[in-house]
């Protein structure tokens, strides 16, 4: 999803270069003092400062757009998917990448069918991104979506028939 950050975006970067700044002042008080009081204790809580700061870089970022748009171009090219109504990256880490993309199938699998599509999509992502480890299909009908965002139940949907939906 390619879209402009807005003022959410730049308020949750901010509160995440400001809780790094924190984080890695903290880390120099810490050292400066362990080094005067020669504090082994407090030269560890120094590394533990700093690697806190570490973490605060990958904390939420998305993965890079180039990924991103890989990502999306192979779901949308697989002939089982009808479309991809979400995809969503996170950086977890220097080598690691979740992935979870809300997709759309094509009417008339059936269970087995679609558990293959899934197993098959979430290897060709593997593959094409390398990085991405954590890899989470949630396959929806974005149909049925549609019409219950306008307020209307049809016969066929489980607030019709009173059953429990979900997967």
């Amino acid at each position: 999803m390619n879209r402009k950050p807005n003022k959410s975006d730049r308020r949750t970067r901010l509160t995440v270069l400001v809780a790094l700044g924190a984080n890695l002042l903290i880390a120099v008080a810490k050292a400066v003092g362990g080094l005067l009081a020669g504090s082994p204790a407090l030269l560890s809580e120094a590394a533990h400062s700093v690697a806190d700061s570490v973490n605060e870089v990958f904390l939420g970022r998305g993965a890079d757009e180039e990924a991103s748009r890989r990502i999306r171009a192979l779901l949308e090219a697989q002939p089982e998917i009808d479309s991809v109504e979400a995809l969503l990256t996170m950086q977890l880490g220097l080598d690691s990448t979740l992935v979870a993309a809300r997709i759309d199938l094509v009417p008339g699998l059936d269970g087995e069918e679609v558990e293959e599509v899934a197993v098959r999509i979430k290897r060709s992502v593997a593959h094409t991104v390398p990085e991405a480890d954590q890899i989470f299909l949630d396959v929806t009908d974005a149909g049925a979506a549609q019409t219950a965002a306008r307020g209307k139940v049809t016969a066929e949907s489980p607030a019709a028939t009173g059953e429990r939906g979900g997967a």
